[in-house]
């Protein structure tokens, strides 16, 4: 005897609700970005509850995702930490990184080229602002980012011929400045643009080198335990390059591609 199309209906709707956990352990995972905490606008936006809430880099993570069919989830790291956590799984991506700034990451891990970074130095308006020349900063007092290297000068701080002054906040490092303890800094042109914009008069107060003092090629650094692959990310990225996203997403934020 056939079944009648009420029965078989209903069997037909047991069947599907049996399958949808199946489907939906089948969904692509999110990409998991790890944001440096000491970045900000225009790079990055956070909001009151320490969450990210813009900026390109966040743009970035998210048509990254996009690309790769699915959502991006962002979380904060330490700058001494976001590699480590990349490395160990607990992030799938960390961008506006480079090898040559890394102590930990290992080759085979790194996108192509994304986003450019251009650093400058700058000092209190009227003050003689040394150029790319080591010697230049010579019995000088450097305002820098914790953590962050400098091999054209490093001599120099090594020999005591001119004195690193860390920070962990772009703000303190201008801080410093302002204060006489130190005599130049040098940061991103982002990180000058975040800084002007958050502070506009002190846009008056500073002279910012013409020349470069450093210019990066940032990638972005790909976890080995990640469910996203190497040639996944590289595939979106040249994608968004080609059809000129990226260098449009730069734009938006005040920056150039160089």
């Amino acid at each position: 005897m056939r079944p009648t199309r009420p029965c078989r209906l209903r069997r037909a709707i047991v069947a599907l609700t049996f399958c949808l956990p199946v489907l939906a352990t089948q969904a692509a995972p999110p990409l998991r970005v790890a944001q440096l905490e000491t970045l900000r606008y225009p790079l990055l936006e956070v909001d009151a509850n320490g969450k990210v809430s813009g900026g390109l880099l966040k743009s970035l993570g998210d048509r990254i995702a996009e690309k790769l069919g699915t959502s991006a989830e962002h979380s904060i790291w330490s700058r001494r930490r976001t590699e480590s956590a990349v490395l160990a799984g607990e992030a799938d991506i960390a961008c506006y990184l480079s090898p040559i700034w890394s102590d930990e990451a290992r080759d085979g891990l790194w996108t192509i080229p994304v986003l450019p970074q251009i650093e400058r130095v700058v000092a209190v308006h009227g003050r003689h602002l040394p150029s790319q020349v080591p010697q230049d900063f010579k019995g000088l007092r450097v305002a820098i980012m914790l953590g962050y290297h400098y091999r054209s000068i490093q001599g120099l701080f090594d020999a005591r011929e001119a004195q690193p002054v860390e920070d962990t906040r772009v703000d303190n490092l201008f801080r410093l400045v302002l204060t006489d303890r130190a005599d130049v800094l040098i940061t991103s042109d982002a990180e000058i643009e975040g800084q002007f914009r958050q502070f506009p008069s002190q846009r008056e107060r500073f002279d910012v080198s013409k020349e470069a003092f450093t210019t990066v090629d940032t990638q972005c650094l790909v976890s080995p335990k990640s469910p996203w692959s190497l040639a996944q990310i590289n595939v979106a990225l040249k994608n968004l390059a080609a059809s000129g996203e990226i260098g449009r997403l730069a734009a938006r934020y005040g920056l150039s591609m160089r």
